[in-house]
């Protein structure tokens, strides 16, 4: 049986076609919100403020108008968002483009500054994962790669989970929508780390200078500390998985794994599958955002010239579905010739392309991205969909409904 996905079009000729107030509340009524949600019950959006420099993020209103709704009906909703991996700026004193997101202070900081708080959503704004990260919930899964996951675990809150995603690019997973936003954004700073580097977490406490304690201060749970002899003692029974301690070593005391893309994008799947079933499938509604598609994620601080057209908002009950029919859509649209794709001299503009096989990759072996103006065909974007199926999380099988606005009256 195929999945349903709602779309409606970017394209908006009056206010009777918001994209934030009408299509935006819509989109979650097609998914029959109103019959499933009760009174008083805790209804958490999960979305992405953004990195500090990036302009690209959703618009506050887009969330703010879903908290409005979810008034409506007598719920209560939040908006939240999970700790970034590494340690806070005030740590390490360098910025980065991932900077700003380590911490709830951190980033509550950005998130005023993109215009999110409590005043312009209506509702409250928090951490999933907590504070520091640290607050998670162990999930059994038989995954691919993980035999277990660390869900964020502020979500024992709440009664029901949108998930409303900005569709765009990534340089890792391919693109980045409704399956990343639960495998990378419902898991806690662990789940993180674990989904880029793996499970694999050791300390060789030979290579601890005696002189050093940067790990010691960092700790958030007090899990670090060294003897009388100046010896580094590790607590595991105290370890929050945040690997802050990871970020701010550089001695090699901490060492983790080197993985493959694939090997990432499994883990990342692995991860979504045990947030779905902590949580449970039946209380999540999925939204996609289509609109600003660049090639570069939410979490930088690049913003770059959108490489197609905006194409609307997607709504479903199965994240695959939502994933496969934004990624359809996106490979039958014509690319903007001002773009990152519009350097790349194999590409017409005349023609329509699977857009998301030329977008820029991270190369592990230089650490810089792959600007790809050679037209180099990488299909990450349908390994992550492959895998996601593979998993159970969904069907890539879908009926795609458009919603006409002016037929609702």
């Amino acid at each position: 049986m195929k999945s349903k996905v709602y779309f409606f079009t970017a394209r908006t000729l009056s206010k009777e076609e918001s994209m934030s107030m009408v299509k935006g509340p819509l989109s979650l009524e097609k998914l029959g919100f109103e019959e499933k949600v009760r009174q008083k019950d805790k209804v958490v959006i999960k979305t992405h403020f953004g990195a500090l420099e990036n302009v690209r993020h959703l618009r506050p209103s887009y969330i703010r108008f879903l908290c409005d709704y979810i008034k409506s009906v007598g719920a209560i909703p939040s908006v939240a968002e999970s700790c970034g991996w590494g340690a806070p700026e005030e740590i390490t004193g360098i910025h980065t483009e991932y900077s700003g997101r380590a911490t709830e202070k951190e980033y509550l900081e950005v998130a005023l500054k993109h215009g999110y708080t409590k005043e312009t959503m209506g509702a409250e704004i928090l951490m999933l994962d907590g504070p520091d990260g640290t607050d998670f919930e162990i999930q059994k899964i038989e995954g691919k790669r993980f035999q277990e996951v660390l869900v964020a675990g502020r979500l024992r809150e709440f009664d029901h989970l949108i998930l409303a995603s900005h569709f765009k690019g990534h340089v890792g997973a391919g693109f980045g929508g409704a399956i990343k936003n639960l495998g990378i954004g419902c898991v806690a700073k662990g789940g993180k780390v674990q989904a880029h580097l793996g499970k694999k977490f050791e300390y060789v406490l030979k290579n601890c200078a005696p002189e050093c304690d940067k790990c010691i201060k960092a700790c958030p749970r007090g899990a670090l500390r060294k003897d009388n002899d100046n010896n580094l003692i590790k607590n595991w029974e105290l370890c929050g998985y945040c690997y802050v301690c990871r970020s701010v070593c550089k001695n090699g005391v901490i060492v983790t794994d080197t993985i493959t893309n694939e090997e990432f994008l499994l883990q990342m799947v692995d991860n979504a599958r045990g947030v779905v079933d902590y949580f449970g499938r039946d209380r999540i509604f999925y939204i996609n955002y289509a609109i600003d598609i660049t090639w570069q994620c939410d979490c930088t601080g690049g913003s770059d010239t959108p490489f197609i057209p905006d194409i609307g908002i997607l709504s479903s009950l199965d994240p695959v579905a939502l994933d496969q029919a934004c990624i359809d859509l996106a490979h039958s649209s014509y690319m903007n010739p001002y773009s990152i794709l519009g350097g790349i001299d194999k590409l017409s503009l005349e023609e329509k392309k699977p857009w998301f096989s030329f977008t820029p990759r991270f190369d592990p072996n230089t650490g810089e991205y792959d600007l790809n103006k050679e037209g180099k065909v990488f299909r990450n974007w349908e390994f992550q969909l492959q895998a996601a199926e593979e998993m159970g999380l969904g069907s890539r099988n879908y009926s795609l409904i458009e919603v006409q606005i002016n037929k609702q009256k």
